[in-house]
């Protein structure tokens, strides 16, 4: 099958072929269709198995060494996305900031909330984990300084891994608009997302 990728491209092959192929590295010598197939069943597509959370993964079974290979595709195309040379990634669209959210939520397995903040030009300065276990309505005047003190002109709220419902969240992110809008920074969008599920609070009206 490395011969076929190399002469033909990747996608000649079935997703359960491509997914033997990355599993052989972790698990060589062995006979890893079974893996495969039983990953794709239990997950759906290689497209969502590499965006699973590395528990998940355990739990089905898998070895660190192969949790860890199956995490470097996103890893790469995290980067590919962020890095164009020297230039700063620009989050101008809904397609740019959902691969940097999917790229960033392999490496965060709790109730996480982050502040991306934007400069004028919708290029990401800083990414900033918030203090767990509070909500965004308790948080206005610490956000603000951290928005103040990268000089961000905009920011986008993600939610990794929620456990509220998508209105309570958003209800929190209308409050934070409001308070910022008095400081001139712009609340562009409140992004719910988990490994197989995401919700945009500007695409559903709730922002």
């Amino acid at each position: 099958m490395r011969e076929r990728i190399l002469a033909y491209g990747a996608e000649t092959l079935a997703d359960y072929e491509l997914l033997e192929v990355l599993l052989f590295y972790a698990i060589p010598r062995r006979d890893t269709k079974p893996q495969a197939k039983a990953l794709l069943a239990r997950f759906g597509t290689i497209g969502k198995l590499l965006q699973v959370a590395p528990d998940s993964l355990k739990d089905a079974g898998m070895s660190e060494k192969a949790i860890a290979l199956l995490q470097l595709p996103i890893i790469a195309a995290r980067a590919l996305v962020e890095h164009d040379g020297d230039a700063p990634l620009q989050l101008s669209n809904s397609d740019a900031l959902m691969r940097y959210a999917q790229g960033a939520l392999q490496h965060v397995s709790t109730q996480t909330i982050s502040l991306l903040c934007l400069d004028s030009n919708n290029r990401l300065i800083v990414e900033k984990e918030l203090p767990k276990q509070r909500q965004i309505n308790t948080m206005h005047r610490l956000i603000a300084c951290i928005l103040l003190e990268c000089h961000a002109t905009a920011v986008i709220i993600i939610y990794y891994h929620p456990q509220a419902p998508a209105t309570a969240l958003a209800a929190d992110a209308r409050g934070l608009k409001q308070a910022l809008s008095a400081l001139d920074i712009t609340v562009h969008e409140g992004m719910l997302i988990a490994p197989d599920w995401h919700v945009s609070m500007s695409e559903a009206g709730l922002l």
